[in-house]
């Protein structure tokens, strides 16, 4: 099991969050509204805009598993440069490795052997709770489920509907010019879920539309990467999958399994309902069927 000290900051934040004492908390909950940035300024001002003394910072500090404040900023800096990497930068970092390496393996191997351990990994990233938790709010059908996703991530989350439609009813995916996306909110309220996909490169329509639909009142899970979007700050629940790869070019693979984990584990929850509806789709597909 991964420790709490090997978690990224954000994950070691969610983690020791029910255990903390209330002005720890509040700490806490600054840094989780104002990551990484809050915690990149000096101890003083940070517990200045936490409101709260700065031996209490520097208690949920240790409590996060640095024993000085320093190694607690240069986890944040780290967190800035992975999630901030463009595919050219990787490219760089990938001949200087090829450069030094002693024979290398064949390309497809080391894939491979990457997203074996990512998959492996997951057990720890994406708790069977929380899984659960999620699974329970996209089956239930008062709820009207709206999909978003980024640049590459709207791949995920039209897959996503569109099997997710296949079992149940009101099912919206957001797409388009973002002009149009404010009109997604107009009927968002209580009873509304997003399910939101972001990675890093985290896009900022994706997290100002994430926050809008929270103010709304609706209830949003984030899929992400495990360094986790900004989105993750008004998230209610947060799914998170690896992405790096031995490409240049982080993979969704693995979120690809986590999306067809949630589909198939909603149709199970859905029981007869959902059964019904697919019986009714495929005899509603007859008349468009190729012929034999």
């Amino acid at each position: 099991m991964t420790q709490p000290e090997q978690m990224p900051v954000l994950e070691r934040l969610r983690h020791e969050l029910p255990q903390l004492s209330g002005r720890e908390a509040r700490v806490a909950r600054h840094l989780m509204a104002n990551y990484p940035m809050a915690g990149l300024k000096t101890v003083a001002e940070f517990a200045e805009s936490s409101g709260v003394s700065t031996a209490t910072v520097l208690r949920l500090v240790k409590r996060l598993g640095f024993p000085v404040y320093s190694d607690f900023q240069a986890a944040l800096r780290q967190h800035l440069e992975e999630t901030l990497q463009s595919p050219l930068v990787r490219f760089g970092q990938r001949q200087d490795q090829d450069k030094v390496a002693a024979p290398k393996s064949a390309f497809l191997n080391r894939f491979l052997d990457a997203m074996t351990a990512h998959l492996q990994a997951m057990h720890e990233h994406v708790p069977a709770s929380e899984f659960d938790k999620v699974v329970a709010l996209l089956g239930d059908p008062k709820r009207d489920i709206h999909v978003l996703g980024g640049r590459y991530s709207s791949h995920l989350g039209a897959y996503f509907a569109d099997l997710l439609s296949a079992i149940r009813g009101r099912i919206y995916m957001v797409s388009g010019q973002t002009q149009r996306w404010p009109q997604h909110l107009l009927d968002m309220g209580k009873s509304s879920v997003l399910v939101a996909f972001d990675v890093r490169r985290y896009q900022q329509d994706v997290i100002e539309f994430t926050r809008s639909a929270a103010k709304r009142g609706a209830t949003v899970v984030l899929m992400t990467d495990i360094w986790q979007s900004p989105a993750a700050r008004v998230a209610t629940y947060v799914l998170g999958f690896p992405v790096v790869a031995p490409s240049i070019f982080d993979v969704l693979g693995p979120g690809m399994i986590l999306t067809d984990a949630l589909i198939g584990a909603v149709a199970d929850h859905m029981g007869e309902a959902g059964k019904a509806r697919v019986e009714l789709l495929e005899e509603l597909r007859q008349p468009f069927a190729p012929p034999k």
